[in-house]
């Protein structure tokens, strides 16, 4: 997806210690200022390079440092393009790549009047919508949970449009002190700015991941653990880009979610260049935005080195990325961070277990595959509303989200505890990824962390073979059919198959 608002249509949706830790702006003050500001820059050093004497050096050299991601071994720095030109040229200086002023602003989004007639089911004895989550059949959660619901030790890493700590369905799973907001590249720890979820993208992809079961909605794939909010994407609505993850905030993310102590992160998003137009496309002939790929892919590989596992989208175009070229004869391009080694990339699938009309595919791109809805496919057993095949989860009351969900009659409220908590319908990729980061919630629950390879491994072995489609393949009717290329056991839609949680806990 290009940035996480775009995902209402196709719905779906970026360290040494920060704050108290020496991470925070080392100048005074927060990042004010227009998007068109083109002198931010992300420096990464060397391994071993003291990271003390580097801010010296950026001071020295008349910049401005403005964040330390000492995990990652990534400053974030003010200056000219002469500051740039000589950083490049150190020897200690592994890349540099252009970044952008951004703060949020937190404005509130306007009510929309439109909507519909919230559905709600109650099922005696069980969280009420639980009859609704069609996905969590699907990947046999209910049976998992039984066995395994999470252990409270684990904690995931949303990185995402914040989350709503308040909703009744996760009150007490948002770890509150592992919760930040990166957006702008410096790390803030005020509640008010990472739980509050203007878009609704991250309490949607949290509460699928760990919505509690507490006779409340819905119930998520591993209600035992806890989720951090890391916010990342751009939160002001009256920004040009609002919505977007930029290379800063998700490699303040990154850095924060590892001085922290997360076990996983989730990554239902795409980072965002800002040197052109708007796309998610990064190619090795672009020097800045090669840069940002030498940069998240170090970023990860460093978490890997804490057996910190990444999960993310591989994207809501209906595209090839295995296809995807530069301008220039030999370049290659790719999505990030769905596409770098040791992240697990994710497609989406509907009800009836086929690739979604909008997901992207790949070889070397799709891992494994999950439910993330599919407009086109109905849940038979919900007839109420045309929206059943997209994937139900929470949302705040005033997001953006549930007020576009009126316009597919995707609005679902559960009053039967005497709080009204509100859900909707969404779809994409997003909505996949959060299935396999809680399944994967449950394997580092049963067997303790592991290294993203191993990891993989895991749910691989336990997961749903399922075997390319005949043909040319084109549910949305775009004009330009897929083909699946591979095995049952292996393929470029699906990976290693959809994840099955019953299988991974028992």
């Amino acid at each position: 997806m290009r940035r996480l608002v775009r995902a209402g249509a196709v719905l779906a949706l970026g360290l040494a210690c920060s704050l108290g830790c020496g991470g925070g702006p080392e100048e005074p003050g927060r990042i004010s200022g227009a998007l068109s500001a083109t002198d931010t820059y992300l420096v990464s050093w060397s391994a071993g390079t003291d990271l003390a004497g580097a801010r010296n050096t950026v001071r020295g050299l008349g910049g401005t440092v403005l964040a330390t991601y000492a995990n990652v071994n990534v400053l974030l720095v003010r200056g000219d393009d002469a500051l740039a030109r000589t950083l490049r040229s150190r020897a200690d200086v592994g890349a540099v790549g252009r970044s952008h002023e951004i703060a949020g602003r937190l404005t509130p989004p306007r009510a929309l009047s439109k909507k519909h007639r919230p559905h709600t089911v109650r099922a005696p004895g069980a969280d009420p919508l639980s009859p609704r989550q069609w996905d969590m059949q699907q990947i046999r959660s209910p049976e998992a949970r039984a066995i395994q619901a999470g252990r409270p030790s684990v904690l995931v890493g949303v990185l995402d449009s914040g989350i709503d700590p308040t909703h009744p369905d996760l009150v007490g799973q948002v770890d509150a002190g592992a919760s930040v907001s990166c957006v702008g590249g410096i790390p803030n720890a005020d509640p008010a700015q990472w739980g509050h979820d203007i878009l609704g993208h991250g309490t949607h992809v949290a509460g699928l991941i760990a919505a509690a079961k507490n006779g409340v909605g819905i119930v998520g794939v591993a209600p035992g653990v806890r989720v951090a909010a890391v916010k990342v994407g751009i939160d002001d609505v009256n920004d040009p880009n609002f919505g977007l993850v930029f290379a800063d905030a998700f490699v303040c993310g990154v850095d924060w979610a590892l001085s922290h102590h997360v076990d996983l992160m989730n990554a239902s998003l795409s980072i965002d260049p800002f040197t052109g137009p708007i796309d998610d496309i990064f190619c090795s002939d672009q020097p800045d935005r090669a840069a940002v790929v030498t940069m998240v892919r170090e970023a990860l590989a460093a978490a890997a080195r804490q057996q910190v596992t990444l999960i993310a989208s591989v994207g809501n175009a209906f595209t090839d990325l295995a296809s995807l070229h530069g301008a220039t004869p030999g370049s290659t391009c790719q999505v990030l961070p769905g596409q770098l080694p040791r992240v697990i990339g994710v497609s989406s699938v509907g009800y009836t277990r086929s690739l979604a009309f909008y997901s992207n595919h790949g070889s070397g791109a799709v891992d494994l595959t999950a439910p993330g809805g599919d407009s086109l496919v109905p849940d038979p057993l919900v007839p109420d509303t045309a929206a059943s095949g997209q994937v139900l989860s929470s949302v705040p009351a005033d997001s953006l989200y549930y007020q576009a969900a009126a316009d597919w009659d995707g609005q679902v409220e559960d009053c039967s505890s005497g709080t009204c908590a509100t859900y909707a319908y969404l779809q994409g990729a997003s909505q996949a990824v959060p299935h396999v980061t809680g399944v994967a919630a449950l394997a580092v629950s049963r067997f303790g962390r592991m290294a993203p390879e191993v990891l993989q491994l895991v749910l691989s072995l336990g997961a749903r073979h399922l075997a390319c489609p005949s043909g040319p393949y084109d549910p949305g009717m775009t004009g330009s059919p897929a083909t699946c290329e591979g095995s049952t056991f292996f393929n470029s839609f699906y990976g290693a198959g959809e994840v099955d949680a019953l299988n991974v806990v028992r």
